[in-house]
């Protein structure tokens, strides 16, 4: 989903204040722009009076006022005068020396007497202001007769205060003045909708992509991945869940894996099972032309058969195994083996092998232990197995009518084991890969039957390995330990 946001790299709760805040601040911002754009409108259209707009017109009316003098104090004088004065903003009142209202836009005396007319003479008085702000102006003109002396005066009030015009459209000035005082509400509903769909898309994108992973899952499809990596609660849920996904992909695979062993054992084992039963194959043929006077060959022949039938019943196990287990489970049957027996019985069943195909056998076994007689524990069934799988193919690989050559040497404490044969041999380039599950060289030496002898081989606490004679063939070396006991 790319690179999470500024915001997203904070929790929800985090985000949410920091949106609030934005929200707020944004408002403020544009409610002060609003406002001073439209009082600097009305005042351009002249609808809307400073607080000394009145005050700034007083010299134009008290210049007319002095001019005239005592001549105001006549009724007729006081048209002119009201077209001196704006009527708009500033009330006046015409008064006598006594302070008797002769005329004005004021009705109710604002001087008591003589006395109170000479004091505040040439004066302005502020009233009714609040902390020195506003509050109405009252200015007393004195009214001269031409030889100078006082016959009354003229008072001026005006408030300080901003005012509009009253030539302004009402209507208009309604909606303006709506405007700049509901600019707060408008603008905060306006950016909350902007922040809050912007926020909302920013946590849809990752809950909707939690959503089709989980129809994804739903319908066992783990081939995808969840890339939203945000610092907060929701990119953790998805990390999890990204890494539940991972989790149940990999169980997936290993199942997957697990059956692929399962069939690959199933292979193998029918691959074994081909030689027991050439054995026995074998032997019945012979015991068919056997005269029923040669007592002895008959009783070998049944050993063989005896042997090989019971290598057929661990195989059998085997397969019960492969319904439950990986492939390299192999269970040891370990039990004190009197070797030479055995190793007799194995020349002669290799022997049989060989004959079938045409090819010589020579078998050698060389005892080199310090301490003759020590008891030898070995799965046989298992190195048997080993045994034959090499000797098969070694038999596939032969050139007719070549040999094949095994070499035991019997040690203190394990035993060795050489097979040879006088094929091409295995290619440089596939011997470090011979023993490896899935891997077959350009000739077919290995596949499962060379894997499932490393693998009874190291159960064994042995190793075992391949390489080409100088002259020529195929050799393969291995060993296994014979102090192991059974648990």
């Amino acid at each position: 989903m790319g690179s999470s946001s500024f915001l997203e790299r904070y929790s929800i709760k985090k985000q949410l204040i920091l949106t609030f805040i934005g929200i707020l601040v944004l408002s403020i911002a544009m409610t002060i722009a609003t406002i001073g754009v439209g009082i600097y409108w009305l005042y351009s259209k002249d609808w809307l009076h400073a607080a000394n707009h009145y005050e700034q017109e007083i010299p134009k009316v008290r210049a007319y006022i002095n001019q005239q003098g005592a001549e105001l104090l006549a009724g007729k004088s006081q048209e002119p005068l009201e077209k001196v004065i704006p009527l708009d903003g500033i009330q006046y009142q015409v008064i006598n020396l006594s302070g008797q209202v002769i005329y004005g836009s004021v009705g109710e005396p604002i001087i008591h007497g003589k006395a109170d007319l000479i004091t505040r003479l040439n004066t302005s008085e502020l009233s009714n202001s609040l902390l020195s702000i506003g509050g109405t102006v009252s200015s007393v003109i004195p009214l001269t007769s031409v030889e100078g002396a006082l016959k009354g005066a003229v008072i001026l009030q005006y408030k300080m205060e901003t005012s509009t015009d009253k030539r302004a459209p009402v209507i208009l000035m309604f909606v303006v003045l709506i405007l700049l005082f509901g600019s707060p509400f408008i603008y905060f509903a306006l950016f909350t909708w902007l922040f809050a769909s912007k926020f909302g898309r920013r946590i849809n994108k990752p809950v909707r992509e939690l959503m089709q992973a989980s129809e994804r899952i739903r319908k066992q499809d783990l081939d995808f991945s969840i890339s939203y990596s945000a610092n907060n609660e929701i990119g953790h849920l998805s990390q999890s869940f990204e890494a539940m996904r991972q989790e149940l992909a990999q169980a997936l695979q290993r199942e997957w894996v697990m059956e692929q062993e399962r069939r690959d054992m199933m292979d193998a084992i029918a691959h074994d099972f081909r030689t027991p039963m050439t054995i026995i194959q074998g032997n019945v043929e012979l015991m068919a032309d056997i005269l029923p006077d040669s007592e002895q060959r008959l009783s070998r022949h049944l050993q063989v058969i005896e042997h090989n039938v019971k290598r057929v019943n661990r195989l059998i196990q085997d397969i019960h195994v492969a319904s439950e287990r990986d492939l390299e489970y192999f269970p040891l049957n370990l039990e004190e083996v009197d070797i030479d027996s055995y190793l007799a019985m194995k020349a002669e069943e290799i022997a049989q092998l060989c004959t079938h195909k045409h090819i010589g056998c020579e078998f050698k076994v060389q005892d080199r232990r310090q301490q003759v007689g020590t008891a030898i524990f070995l799965d046989t069934q298992r190195v048997g197995q080993v045994l034959d799988n090499i000797v098969s193919n070694s038999l596939r690989f032969a050139q007719p009518y070549g040999v094949i050559k095994l070499s035991i040497s019997l040690l203190d404490g394990s035993i060795r084991f050489e097979i040879s044969d006088s094929g091409a041999g295995f290619e440089t380039k596939d011997l470090p890969f011979l023993f490896q599950k899935f891997y077959r060289g350009e000739k077919g030496q290995s596949g499962l039957g060379l894997y499932t002898a490393r693998i009874i081989v190291e159960k064994h606490g042995g190793i075992i390995q391949a390489n080409n004679h100088r002259e020529g063939g195929a050799c393969v070396t291995f060993t296994i330990d014979t102090k192991q006991r059974a648990v």
